[in-house]
C-alpha cells in the first residue's frame, strides 16, 4: 500500500489536530532527549556524546563506524537554544497528527523513520561529492518533518487550515509556504543559518517516493509512460485545428 493518493481529495476527513498516539509519543522521547542534551552538555564528554557520536557526519559514520547515527541524529536538537526544537516539535504535531490519524500510528512511525533515515543517506551522499563537509554534523528530525510535509500536501490538498485562528489556507499552500520558507533560509543565509539543505531535501526526496509509489519500478515507469503519452498528446493536438464546414467539403478536423 503507498502513503497517499495524489489524484484524490482527502478535504472530507477534515483535519485532526488533537494530540495522537504515536506523535506524543515521538514529542515524549524528542522533549526527554533534550533534556538531558542540557544535562550532559555541561560536560565535555556531553559535547562530544551530542556532537560527534549521535550526530550524523560522514566521517563519522563511514570512518568511525558509528551506524546507529542515520537513527540518533532524528532525536537529537541544538542544546544552545529553544527555537530548533520548537519549531520542530510543532511541525510534528501539526502535520504528524492529522496524517497519524488517517494511516494509523504503525504506518505513521514507519513512515517518519524511513523518510528520516532515507534524508540521512542525501546527506551522506551530498558529503560524499563535497569533501570539506565531511566532518559537519547534523542533527534535528528536519529530514523526516519535510517528508512529513510532502505527504500531508499529497494526503490533504484541500483542507482549510485557519493562520492563527483568522486567515483560512489550504494544506498544499501552507506546505508549500513552509517548504519555500526552510528553502530560502538556507539561501539567504547560507552557511550561518545552521540549516542542512541535503536533509531538507533528502527528506522532501523521500516523502515523495513513499507517497506516490514510485520508489517502486514498476509504479516509477508507470508515471513515465503517462507523462510521455500526455507530452504527446499535446504535440498531436497542436496539428489538428477547428474548421467551419462551411470552409470545405465534409468539415470538422483536418490535419
Amino acid at each position: 500500500m503507498r502513503y497517499g493518493d495524489p489524484k484524490r481529495s482527502f478535504a472530507r476527513f477534515g483535519l485532526n489536530l488533537r494530540l495522537t498516539k504515536a506523535v506524543k509519543w515521538l514529542l515524549i522521547i524528542n522533549g526527554a532527549v533534550f533534556v538531558m542534551e542540557l544535562i550532559i552538555g555541561r560536560f565535555p564528554e556531553g559535547i562530544d556524546i551530542i556532537y560527534n557520536q549521535l550526530s550524523i557526519s560522514f566521517d563519522g559514520f563511514l570512518f568511525k563506524a558509528r551506524l546507529w547515527q542515520p537513527i540518533t541524529y532524528m532525536f537529537i536538537h541544538d542544546p544552545t537554544g529553544l527555537s530548533h526544537i520548537l519549531w520542530n516539535m510543532l511541525i510534528l504535531w501539526m502535520f504528524g497528527s492529522p496524517l497519524e490519524g488517517f494511516w494509523g500510528a504503525r504506518r505513521f512511525v514507519k513512515f517518519y523513520l524511513i523518510t528520516g533515515t532515507m534524508a540521512a543517506g542525501m546527506i551522506l551522499l551530498v558529503a560524499l561529492f563535497l569533501p570539506s563537509s565531511r566532518q559537519v554534523t547534523t542533527m534535528g528530525a528536519s529530514g523526516a518533518l519535510y517528508a512529513l510535509l510532502v505527504a500531508f500536501g499529497f494526503n490533504f490538498p484541500n483542507s482549510l487550515i485557519y493562520l492563527f485562528g483568522l486567515f483560512p489556507i489550504k494544506g498544499k499552500h501552507l506546505v508549500m509556504l513552509f517548504i519555500g520558507l526552510g528553502i530560502l533560509q538556507s539561501l539567504t543565509l547560507g552557511a550561518s543559518s545552521k540549516v542542512s539543505m541535503s536533509a531538507h531535501m533528502g527528506g522532501m526526496l523521500a516523502g515523495f517516493l513513499l507517497v506516490t509509489g514510485t520508489w517502486r519500478p514498476t509504479r516509477l515507469w508507470a508515471y513515465v509512460k503517462t507523462w510521455h503519452m500526455k507530452r504527446r498528446y499535446r504535440k498531436l493536438k497542436k496539428k489538428f485545428k477547428i474548421v467551419d464546414p462551411k470552409d470545405g467539403p465534409g468539415g470538422g478536423y483536418l490535419n
